[in-house]
C-alpha cells in the first residue's frame, strides 16, 4: 500500500515537471500577465521654422507597445518647454498590439533660435475591465526640438530726389536693420549699379556689408558724384539689402527702397562747339561775314551823319550808296577759302 502511494506521488511529480515548461511557453506567446507598456520616439530632431510665412509647427510620431495579455489605457504627458503643444492625453492599446500618437509643438512668429529637449512619459492607467494599476511603472523618451534661424533685412530711408550738376556730389543717408532671429550679415548695393557708373555716376558706400545682432541697426552713407563727362539723365535708383543667413538657408531674401537721381551735363558755348565740331573753313567764313556786317553798319552810320549836316534834304538810296561790288570782296581773300 505504501509502495502504491509512492508510485502515485512520483507519477504526479513527473507530470508537473513535464507540464511546467509547456505552460511557460504558452504564456510567453500570449504575453506578460503583468500590465506594462513600452515607448519609442524617433531620434531625429524636430525643426520648427518661425520666419514670415512659415507654419511655425513641428511634430513627431511616437509608438506605444503593449507586451501584456491585457487591454490597457495608457496615460501620456509631454513637456511644453515654452512652446504650445498638442497630443492625446490617453491612448487605448490592445493586448500584444502597437499604437502610434502624434505630438505637435508650435512656436510664436520670430522666436529666438534655440535647442530644446522635451520629455515624453507614458504609464498604464488601467487594464482589463478598468482595473487601476497604481503599481505600474512609467516609461519615458525624449524629443529634440530646434527653433530654426531665418534672415530678414530691412531698410529705413526717407524718399527723396537728388539732382547733380557735372562735377558735383551729394550724400544719401539710410539705416539697415536685422529683422531676423539670429546674428546676420547684410550686404548693401543697388540695381544696375554698373550701368549707372558707365553713364557717369560714381558711388561710394560708408559700409557695403555689416554684421548685426537681432534687431541691430547700422547707419550708412552713400556718396554720389557726377563726373565732368556725365550727360543729362533722370533715373529711379533701387537700393538693395540682402541677408546672408537667408541665402545660406535656401530662402534668399532681399529688400529694396528707391530714390530719384538726376544729372545735368556741362553746357558748351557756341564758340567751343564751332572749334570742336565745325571745319576750320566754316569758322573763318562766319567770322568774315560778321566783319562785313560791322563794316556795312559803319558805312550806313557815316552817310546818315553826313546827310544831316548838308543843306537841304539829301536822299539816301541804300541800293546805290551801299552797293558792294564783287571786286570789293576780293580784298577779304574769300577766293582762297
Amino acid at each position: 500500500m505504501a509502495r502504491l502511494r509512492l508510485t502515485v506521488i512520483l507519477l504526479s511529480l513527473s507530470i508537473i515537471v513535464v507540464s511546467f515548461p509547456l505552460s511557460s511557453s504558452a504564456m510567453a506567446q500570449l504575453g506578460s500577465p503583468n500590465p506594462d507598456i513600452n515607448l519609442d520616439c524617433p531620434d531625429s530632431t524636430v525643426e520648427i521654422q518661425v520666419g514670415p510665412g512659415d507654419t511655425r509647427v513641428g511634430s513627431v510620431i511616437c509608438t506605444l507597445e503593449n507586451p501584456s495579455i491585457h487591454q490597457e489605457e495608457v496615460n501620456i504627458t509631454v513637456d511644453q518647454v515654452g512652446l504650445n503643444i498638442a497630443y492625446p492625453g490617453t491612448v487605448s492599446v490592445s493586448a500584444g498590439e502597437e499604437e502610434t500618437f502624434t505630438i505637435t509643438w508650435s512656436a510664436d512668429p520670430g522666436s529666438d533660435v534655440q535647442t530644446l529637449t522635451s520629455e515624453v512619459e507614458v504609464v498604464v492607467e488601467s487594464f482589463g475591465l478598468g482595473i487601476p494599476c497604481p503599481q505600474c511603472s512609467s516609461k519615458s523618451d525624449s524629443v529634440r526640438i530646434e527653433i530654426m534661424p531665418f534672415g530678414r533685412p530691412a531698410i529705413d530711408m526717407v524718399p527723396q530726389e537728388i539732382s547733380l550738376d557735372y562735377g558735383e556730389l551729394a550724400t544719401l543717408n539710410f539705416t539697415v536693420r536685422n529683422s531676423g532671429n539670429d546674428e546676420d550679415t547684410l550686404s548693401i548695393g543697388m540695381e544696375n549699379q554698373t550701368g549707372l557708373e558707365e553713364f557717369g555716376f560714381i558711388f561710394e558706400y560708408s559700409e557695403s556689408s555689416v554684421k548685426l545682432p537681432v534687431n541691430g541697426t547700422k547707419d550708412v552713407i552713400l556718396t554720389i558724384t557726377a563726373s565732368d563727362e556725365i550727360a543729362d539723365g533722370t533715373f529711379t535708383v533701387l537700393l538693395q539689402v540682402s541677408s546672408q543667413l537667408a541665402e545660406e538657408s535656401g530662402d534668399s531674401w532681399m529688400i529694396e527702397e528707391n530714390f530719384r537721381l538726376q544729372s545735368i551735363a556741362k553746357q558748351e558755348s557756341f564758340l567751343t562747339t564751332s572749334v570742336d565740331n565745325v571745319p576750320a573753313w566754316a569758322v573763318t567764313t562766319a567770322l568774315v561775314l560778321a566783319g562785313l556786317a560791322v563794316v556795312g553798319a559803319i558805312v550806313v552810320a557815316v552817310k546818315l551823319g553826313m546827310s544831316r549836316r548838308g543843306e537841304g534834304d539829301i536822299e539816301f538810296d541804300f541800293d546805290d550808296d551801299f552797293d558792294l561790288e564783287e571786286d570789293d570782296f576780293d580784298d577779304f581773300g574769300l577766293d582762297d577759302l
